[in-house]
């Protein structure tokens, strides 16, 4: 099955789906991997959360494509280089502060990308950007709280912190490495970059966390479907029951 986007908006808003999807399949890996029960209950529910907001991205996508395909088409028949996530959800669970981090990561940006969505013209996209806020806001929070209490707690779980930031930070400036469609269809791409190295920067300075200066990847943008080593892994794991017995029915 050959999946094709061809409409500008659908090929806008498959960005921002698959960015949920992938990492809603990386923490649903952390599933009876917490710290303790209660935050091993937490991460699943967050998995859960982020599959739900690509699931109902691609049924927006699906409408705007003329319903060729369904949301299980878009999320298990599409090849590694037809999705179009950025690459700093695909990255794996070294352990958990990598996991906090890349969540962190994560929500800072999502915060202010859905608050965009909130302007968008599409009435089921600023609809489902009002829900999906409400689960940002509080997983922002969240992660935000694990970020202190990795920086200010021991001097293991300090350094443990700054080796993962140390390593995702890499992979962050391609979220700012803005196309045309994302001139488009975001109201301020600048905006979104501001309030993230703004938040980003406060937060680092009160938790004894260095942002080192970090040259940029020498590898191709994720908005022309290039990944990270650890995406064709992921995928295969992913999609391996679908793929396996096309005409099973769950």
């Amino acid at each position: 099955m050959k999946i094709t986007i061809n409409k500008e908006e659908a090929k806008f808003l498959v960005r921002i789906a698959d960015t949920s999807l992938i990492l809603g399949q990386r923490m649903a890996e952390m599933c009876s991997k917490g710290p303790y029960l209660e935050e091993d209950i937490a991460m699943s529910n967050a998995s859960l959360d982020l599959f739900g907001r690509a699931e109902e991205m691609y049924k927006i996508i699906s409408k705007i494509e003329g319903n060729q395909f369904s949301e299980d088409d878009y999320v298990f028949h599409r090849n590694e280089r037809e999705y179009y996530n950025i690459k700093l959800v695909e990255q794996p669970n070294v352990d958990f502060a990598w996991t906090m981090v890349r969540q962190y990561f994560y929500d800072v940006y999502a915060k202010e990308v859905y608050t965009q969505l909130l302007q968008f013209e599409n009435s089921e996209v600023k609809g489902l950007a009002e829900k999906v806020l409400k689960e940002i806001k509080y997983s922002h929070s969240k992660s935000k709280n694990w970020l202190y209490r990795l920086g200010l707690g021991t001097e293991e779980s300090n350094n443990r912190l700054q080796i993962a930031v140390d390593h995702l930070l890499k992979y962050v400036s391609e979220l700012f490495n803005w196309d045309d469609l994302d001139k488009k269809y975001f109201i301020n791409c600048d905006q979104i970059e501001t309030q993230w190295n703004t938040e980003i920067d406060s937060v680092f300075e009160e938790i004894n966390i260095k942002r080192k200066e970090v040259p940029p990847l020498s590898m191709r943008d994720c908005r022309d479907g290039f990944h990270s080593e650890h995406m064709g892994h992921l995928l295969s794991i992913m999609q391996y029951l679908p793929r396996a017995y096309p005409d099973a029915k769950w």
